[in-house]
């Protein structure tokens, strides 16, 4: 059986391939470091001890620490779909050493096939002082996996990652963004079925609501940010809010990041 490893680093940097100062990992240091020489980039990459079974191939996940503009990320790529029950975040199952496991959520990266933590300092945090990390993710349709991680020698790069970004420089963590300045814009990517106010539908009216909503890193709308700034009838109103509060969202990302974004949500009313 073939054992399958991309080096994700290069594919993520291949367009700044002549700026890049890749340093392999010494005999005693498992991480590989990628830097950019004409921007703030870092990426550490650290091969799992195990494999997981990924359509022909047996695939060698990776942990990625990568700091690219001062935004720091965590995350895992499993070579594998992952398992989603709202399209944004996946199950994992963390455990550290002998301690018992925790169970998270992890967003997904636009190709389902990464899980991102949610936050990546305290990751770091905890990899420094308990090494041993096993793993559990859920690939879609498969049982679940196991993947071990032994993170040595992360305390000698956690110099390199602060100066790439900075502890706290990575922005407020409360901070919402407009909907013009994010590189991918929150989308719905399901949502329950809309209910049309049965007075309403009886006579007739039909229409668009607007509402307003911060959507946060986990893609749903905050109910205290919810509201509605155009409809042709109050009475939509109630209606109008659920949908959007119940819905699911792709979170809105700057620079791979996913942030809290203020958008304008438009539910329309139609009589069929």
């Amino acid at each position: 059986m073939r054992t399958l490893r991309i080096s994700v680093a290069t594919l993520l940097l291949a367009s700044a391939a002549h700026a890049q100062r890749v340093t392999p990992p010494a005999s005693t240091d498992p991480w590989e470091v990628t830097e950019l020489t004409n921007r703030p980039s870092l990426t550490l990459e650290l091969p799992a001890l195990t494999t997981v079974r990924a359509a022909v191939f047996e695939v060698r996940p990776v942990l990625l620490v990568r700091c690219q503009d001062r935004l720091l990320d965590v995350f895992v790529s499993t070579g594998s779909v992952l398992a989603s029950d709202d399209h944004v975040r996946t199950p994992v199952r963390l455990q550290w050493d002998s301690a018992p496991p925790a169970d998270s959520r992890w967003n997904r990266s636009t190709d389902s096939t990464s899980a991102f933590t949610p936050d990546p300092r305290a990751l770091l945090r905890q990899l420094v002082s308990h090494p041993d990390l096993q793993l559990e993710i859920h690939p879609s349709g498969k049982s679940a996996q196991l993947i071990r991680f032994n993170a040595r020698g992360l305390d000698g790069h956690m110099s390199q990652v602060d100066a790439a970004c900075p502890p706290g420089g990575e922005g407020r963590a409360d901070q919402v963004y407009a909907e013009a300045t994010v590189d991918e814009r929150a989308e719905i990517v399901s949502a329950p079925p809309l209910e049309y106010p049965p007075a309403l539908r009886h006579a007739g009216l039909q229409g668009r609501v607007t509402v307003r909503a911060v959507i946060d890193t986990l893609g749903r709308a905050e109910p205290a940010s919810l509201k509605v700034i155009t409809h042709p009838n109050t009475a939509f109103d109630q209606s109008a809010r659920a949908y959007v509060l119940q819905a699911v969202f792709r979170p809105a990302r700057v620079k791979g990041r996913a942030v809290r974004v203020l958008i304008s949500v438009p539910v329309d009313y139609r009589i069929e």
